[in-house]
């Protein structure tokens, strides 16, 4: 299927209609001129579908007009990347959007929901997405049908299903409604294990993990979606070690808001020269220091030492210190100290203002990687991942290597743990060579 023209998504920046038309001939010619008059209504960005060679998806496009137009959609991307896929999948398969033979299974909507599937079950799709797409696609068909479209058989078939409600109204239990839908439903379940793994707990891979560093690290921009507002917005320094505390030192969101200035210390020149900091050298996780660990726990997370030494020329910078005064003279009997990351008004972060973040980090992400589903706890798994990778490539044993993880990560039972260490396997390579210094600090039996 080589052979096939791309399919591309082309922006228009402000895309206007019902713009009056001026239609003019020249008596000397008899050449007939054209051109537009007023301004016409704008319909704002409108992302629309074009094939490689220039010529338009011209019955996609009608569709993502009319939703902006006529239904006042503020915005169409999420459609528009819908059909993308979807005609995407026409040209790889090789059929046209109305063709539809007799057979179900010769359709090209129950061919994309069959597509759509295998994605999802591969890890390629989010289960949201997978089911998103498929909901716009019918969507797509049923503007088609209302205009008496002449397919020779329907795009899909229209079933009646009973939902269950409930809610905290009495009137509202155990009541079923009946629902007008389509038998292109997609069932998928709520988690697909990967190797024992729940989807929520799944790794970034390679690709996802560089697009994540250049936005929040190079670039450090993300990407504001407020009211159908789209607009560029700065990501704090607070915010990138944040990031940094879950993906290079396993720790959990509640851990990362809630720990305390005085974890941080300058590494020496020792310590400098080893890759990580353990042990006693590490970040003493204690709720008797004021840390929110789960189920109470105490624990000694590891940290790189270059990590630790960036976070500490932070706490010594004038932007902490400002935060920090704030911060002490509003919390006069805090008994644990500031907490590591404070906001402008000297105010600890909130799990909320992470999960903010996030989204925005993950909504400039999309913009190379649409189907990038991440949550900020995902990058926990890649550190869980990459660090047992690395482990075991430096020549420590299995069990050794996982005792040691389960320690350093709080991990109460070794069930997760067993399949990050099944993801590690499938990309583990013998030639590889990373610090080995950890391999003596675990033989002490320290840990």
């Amino acid at each position: 299927m080589g052979g096939h023209v791309g399919i591309e998504l082309w922006e228009i920046p402000d895309f206007v209609v019902d713009q009056p038309i001026k239609r003019e001939i020249n008596r000397s010619t008899g050449e007939l001129s054209i051109c537009f008059e007023r301004s016409g209504n704008s319909l704002g960005k409108l992302p629309l579908l074009y094939k490689e060679d220039g010529s338009s998806i011209r019955v996609a496009n009608i569709w993502l007009i009319h939703l902006k137009a006529n239904l006042r959609k503020k915005a169409v991307n999420t459609q528009a990347q819908a059909l993308l896929h979807y005609f995407t999948f026409l040209e790889d398969i090789g059929i046209t959007w109305d063709t539809m033979p007799a057979a179900l299974r010769k359709r090209p909507t129950y061919g994309f929901k069959k597509h759509l599937r295998e994605a999802y079950k591969n890890g390629n799709i989010a289960r949201s997405t997978a089911s998103s797409y498929m909901s716009i696609v019918i969507k797509f068909y049923k503007f088609y049908l209302a205009r008496n479209h002449p397919f020779e058989h329907p795009p899909f078939k229209y079933e009646i299903v009973k939902v269950s409600t409930s809610g905290s109204h009495e009137y509202m239990r155990n009541k079923l409604i009946h629902v007008d839908t389509t038998d292109l439903r997609l069932k998928l379940p709520n988690d697909t294990s990967y190797y024992g793994l729940s989807r929520k707990l799944l790794p970034m891979n390679h690709q996802e993990w560089r697009v994540a560093e250049k936005y929040y690290k190079e670039l450090q921009t993300g990407v504001s979606n407020r009211s159908n507002n789209t607009k560029t917005v700065a990501l704090s320094q607070e915010f990138q070690i944040a990031i940094e505390l879950s993906r290079y030192c396993g720790l959990r969101r509640s851990e990362i808001i809630s720990i305390r200035i005085n974890a941080i210390y300058k590494p020496n020149s020792k310590q400098l020269t080893k890759k990580y900091l353990i042990n006693a050298d590490g970040l003493n996780l204690d709720p008797r220091r004021g840390v929110t660990t789960k189920n109470g726990t105490v624990r000694i997370a590891e940290i790189t030492s270059e990590l630790m030494q960036r976070i500490y020329e932070y706490t010594n910078s004038a932007r902490y210190i400002q935060r920090r005064k704030l911060y002490e003279e509003s919390n006069t009997e805090d008994k644990y100290g500031p907490p590591l990351l404070l906001n402008q008004l000297g105010k600890p972060y909130s799990p909320k203002s992470i999960d903010a973040r996030w989204g925005e980090l993950r909504n400039a992400i999309r913009s190379e990687l649409p189907n990038f589903s991440h949550k900020f706890h995902n990058l926990r798994s890649t550190y869980a991942v990459e660090r047992l990778k690395e482990l075991l490539n430096s020549g420590i044993k299995e069990g050794k290597a996982l005792d040691y993880l389960q320690s350093v990560m709080g991990h109460k039972s070794r069930a997760t743990l067993l399949g990050y260490l099944k993801l590690s396997e499938e990309v583990v390579t013998a030639n590889e060579i990373h610090e080995i210094a950890t391999d003596i600090i675990l033989e002490s039996g320290e840990h």
